[in-house]
């Protein structure tokens, strides 16, 4: 490490914080943009850049939208059955532990969606659910 290395670290430290006041949820591509930042105009690396912005991030308790997937996938493959199907109720559950992770940044139609893309990542599929006619109707109605 130089010594320039700790001013510059510092500066893209301020940068992050001003970007993430008043938010609890960090997306793919708005975490993307301040790395991108990070590199480009104060030189750092991406482990560099990264740790800076994984370290504000947790001190401001706001959610980074991958590691959020990670946990929601292993969820999602823990509520699978042995044929690879999500029951509606399952669904939920990831959607509302999705939610509760992200601290409430995210929406529920917006949850939905995003584990919804989760699941077709994984390959699940989901279970027919209803009582006298049983469809997958519910999951279709997601936009995804």
């Amino acid at each position: 490490m130089t010594a320039t290395d700790h001013p510059t670290r510092a500066r893209f430290a301020e940068l992050v914080k001003l970007q993430l006041q008043g938010r609890k949820f960090l997306d793919h591509d708005q975490e993307r943009r301040l790395l991108e930042e990070g590199l480009t105009r104060y030189g750092l690396t991406l482990d560099q850049a990264s740790g800076v912005l994984r370290q504000s991030a947790q001190e401001n308790a706001i959610a980074l939208e991958g590691e959020l997937g990670a946990s929601s996938r292993e969820l999602l493959r823990t509520l699978a059955d042995r044929r690879q199907r999500v029951a509606r109720d399952d669904f939920d559950r990831a959607v509302a532990f999705y939610r509760a992770r992200a601290g409430g940044g995210v929406t529920p139609a917006d949850a939905q969606k995003r584990v919804k893309r989760l699941m077709e990542e994984l390959d699940l599929r989901p279970k027919a659910a209803g009582r006298v006619i049983r469809t997958r109707r519910w999951y279709r109605a997601i936009e995804a």
